[in-house]
């Protein structure tokens, strides 16, 4: 479990960066997962820049982190992995839509999820708040992300 003190170094290192390094960080993320910057581009894509532009970079934060968290390298995450999370969180937040009080499955990210709901409760950089849609489509893409990144390719939470 990737934990809370992980979430803030990445945070505070990244924030650090000038746009060169940024910019070097975000191909290199391209580079090392495709599939995510594929699947976050592509389910993105009739959404607004903006959110296109936070799912990204947000993206990029959980894979900064889950990086930091794990000796040796982050497995590359396959289309199908992606599949399997995205079905995954679909019955999560359906569970929770309807109320459910007893999930079964606690959250296996519980830090790097606390981390995606204070960001999108944050202002953007031009000052205005997400509406609870936007919220909504970027925490599941965001929640299908974490779920990728944090499984082996056999599936079990690292």
């Amino acid at each position: 479990m990737i934990s809370s003190e992980l979430v803030d170094q990445a945070c505070s290192e990244v924030n650090g960066y000038a746009e060169d390094r940024m910019m070097a960080e975000f191909d290199a993320f391209f580079k090392e997962q495709p599939s995510i910057c594929d699947f976050v581009t592509e389910v993105t894509s009739e959404s607004s820049l903006k959110l296109q532009e936070l799912s990204l970079f947000l993206s990029y934060m959980i894979f900064k982190t889950v990086k930091a968290g794990q000796p040796g390298a982050i497995p590359v995450v396959t289309p199908e992995n992606i599949e399997s999370a995205y079905h995954e969180s679909e019955d999560w937040i359906d569970r929770i839509n309807q109320g459910e009080e007893d999930l079964q499955i606690p959250d296996p990210e519980p830090f790097l999820t606390q981390y995606v709901i204070s960001e999108l409760n944050q202002p953007l950089e031009d000052g205005t708040l997400l509406d609870d849609e936007e919220k909504g489509e970027v925490f599941f893409v965001l929640k299908t992300v974490i779920s990728s990144l944090t499984r082996s390719p056999l599936g079990q939470v690292i």
